[in-house]
């Protein structure tokens, strides 16, 4: 189905409850778990892409209506309307438009210091309630959860080469090694596509399906985008060496929650075998 089709199905579905939409410019945002119509300035309608995400979203629903009633000092989503209750291409829930620019892909060093204790000092400073914690993700939910080494192995696996999944082999082994750690709320997907800005500061936080709790340095490791060098000066030692772990496993995690989903892993492979070409799980480090 062409995007145009697509847009269009989904919003004839939208404009029973909401039809403002068809006298706006709505657009298309197709990712790996969800279709996206987006009215911007207004609102966000996420549709689940597969069965297995709509039986998800019930949960992910009800996090996103807590997450958004904590005292975070940035925007975050909240829930309009849920229709969860209709087939799979039709199901989908409204969530309120988050304000602010894509922004930059790169920082200045010390910029790039103050943005990771700028996002993750208030996410350490969350202690979730026990109702925010029964509807929280688990780690790597979307790759297998607390089976993800052997969800990984079994599904990545077959596609790599073999010095490919030598390789691999490391990196999942680095990560098994590592010691637990003190649980703390993560957002889960600190990527700066999830970033809104105003300026030169971040206003808005998207996407929070993969919310738990967990090792705070998997959201350390997410903002390593920025720079290596700049991670190392804002965090401590400890929390440095975990987030090289958890960025080396990135590429095979998305793979595996593409292929999981019947989605094509072409960019998370592609990804991997950059990595492989040099040798070095994460590059730059």
């Amino acid at each position: 189905m062409s995007d145009d089709d697509l847009l269009g199905g989904l919003v004839d579905v939208l404009a029973a409850s909401r039809p403002e939409v068809r006298s706006h410019a709505p657009r298309l945002a197709r990712g790996t778990f969800n279709d996206v119509v987006v009215l911007p300035g207004e609102w966000v309608a996420r549709f689940p892409r597969t069965a297995t995400v709509l039986r998800e979203a019930p949960r992910r629903t009800a996090a996103l209506r807590r997450v958004s009633g904590l005292d975070l000092p940035f925007a975050v989503p909240e829930v309009v309307e849920e229709r969860l209750d209709l087939p799979l291409g039709e199901a989908h829930v409204v969530v309120s438009y988050v304000p602010g620019d894509p922004g930059p892909t790169t920082l200045a060093e010390g910029a790039a210091v103050g943005l990771v204790h700028d996002l993750l000092d208030p996410l350490a400073a969350v202690r979730p309630d026990p109702d925010l914690l029964a509807v929280l993700d688990e780690p790597l939910g979307f790759a297998g959860g607390s089976d993800a080494v052997a969800v990984i192995t079994d599904t990545v696996f077959p596609v790599l080469s073999a010095d490919e999944r030598a390789q691999a082999a490391e990196v999942l082994a680095r990560f098994e090694a590592l010691e637990p750690v003190p649980p703390r709320f993560v957002h889960g997907d600190l990527a700066p596509v999830n970033l809104r800005w105003t300026g030169t500061t971040v206003t808005g936080l998207l996407d929070w399906d993969f919310a738990h709790v967990g090792d705070p340095a998997l959201d350390a490791a997410a903002l390593a985008s920025f720079g290596w060098s700049a991670l190392r000066r804002a965090v401590s030692a400890e929390v440095y060496e975990r987030a090289k772990v958890h960025a080396a496993l990135f590429p095979l995690e998305g793979a595996t929650g593409t292929l999981l989903q019947g989605a094509p892993p072409d960019r998370y492979l592609a990804w991997f075998r950059r990595r492989c070409a040099v040798r070095e799980h994460p590059p730059g480090a």
